[in-house]
């Protein structure tokens, strides 16, 4: 694999997709609801256009996927299923209906995969997952320049009646992305693929990366090591949808035959992170971060305290 960056506008590989969909076939047979007393719901929806499908119908789906791997265990419908709608729905990763569907892919991806790659479906397939599914943070539609195309990413709006936009939280988008790639992008990859985040000067995203940073304190420190184990009252929130059902109990039920994995993050990455972000900020460039994240008023005001947490925990 080529170098792994995040770049604005340089997303999802289009090759990749194409190997994807060549390789992930939909099965004949349709999937059933994560429930095994009574009548079980059939998706027979699936078996059509997906395109004719909505965002929340699509949804639901990867929900059944997630939660049931989660409840049940690993099942061959839902693994097969998986795959398919994988590939088919990568290009409307960033739809939207109260959470963007990137984080369903994800969630479902991590329930399916607890404890890495390593069966692959077939060989390259963890390359391709990584430049699609883990670069599409990166789609040119959300960004304008250096900067994020507003209303496409992140945090959508501040159409309530409080007229906030919820910076204080990570996005989850943003944060089901981080974890993506701390979890599968090779040792290797990962302190280049993390100084290319730390690169990006936009305001908005400075302002993520702060608030993910604080939010996850607990699990790059290893207190917690799912995100099962976080507190639903968190502040910064680092939840992303469905991500509760993440849980230890993944790892021991896998059939893949990989080592069980005792935390979300593996270790090393964990480690890194911790390090780079102790030997990137200096004060001079805090302070430049925090110079940029002022000059978009909302930012400062829903931060708040948050940046003198960041301040406590990384800079020293």
């Amino acid at each position: 694999m080529k170098p792994f960056l995040w770049v604005p506008g340089e997303g999802t590989d289009v090759q990749a997709l194409e190997r994807l969909r060549k390789h992930f076939r939909r099965p004949s047979v349709p999937m059933g609801e994560a429930w095994f007393m009574g009548e079980r719901r059939l998706f027979n929806e699936l078996l059509g256009d997906l395109d004719k499908l909505s965002t929340t119908e699509l949804q639901d789906a990867l929900v059944e996927i997630a939660s049931g791997t989660s409840s049940f265990g690993p099942m061959p419908e839902w693994h097969a299923w998986y795959h398919y709608l994988l590939a088919m729905l990568l290009p409307r990763n960033h739809e939207y209906f109260v959470s963007y569907l990137a984080e369903h892919l994800i969630t479902a991806f991590m329930a399916i995969y607890p404890n890495g790659t390593g069966r692959e479906p077939y060989a390259g397939f963890r390359d391709d997952i990584l430049v699609t599914l883990g670069r599409c943070m990166m789609d040119g539609q959300c960004w304008n320049g250096s900067e994020i195309a507003i209303g496409r990413v992140l945090h959508r709006s501040n159409n309530n009646p409080n007229r906030v936009w919820t910076w204080w939280d990570a996005s989850g988008d943003f944060s089901a992305s981080m974890f993506f790639c701390l979890k599968y992008l090779p040792d290797a990859s990962q302190e280049s693929w993390l100084r290319s985040v730390l690169a990006i000067k936009s305001p908005h995203w400075r302002a993520q990366v702060i608030a993910w940073c604080v939010g996850a304190a607990e699990l790059l420190d290893g207190k917690v090591g799912w995100p099962s184990q976080l507190r639903g009252d968190a502040r910064p929130s680092i939840a992303w949808e469905w991500s509760h059902c993440l849980k230890p109990e993944l790892a021991t039920g896998d059939d893949s035959g990989l080592s069980p994995a005792a935390t979300l993050i593996p270790e090393n990455s964990r480690l890194r992170l911790l390090q780079l972000l102790h030997s990137h900020f200096s004060e001079d460039i805090y302070l430049d971060w925090l110079t940029s994240i002022s000059t978009v008023p909302y930012l400062q005001d829903e931060l708040a305290e948050i940046p003198a947490t960041f301040e406590q925990l990384y800079i020293r």
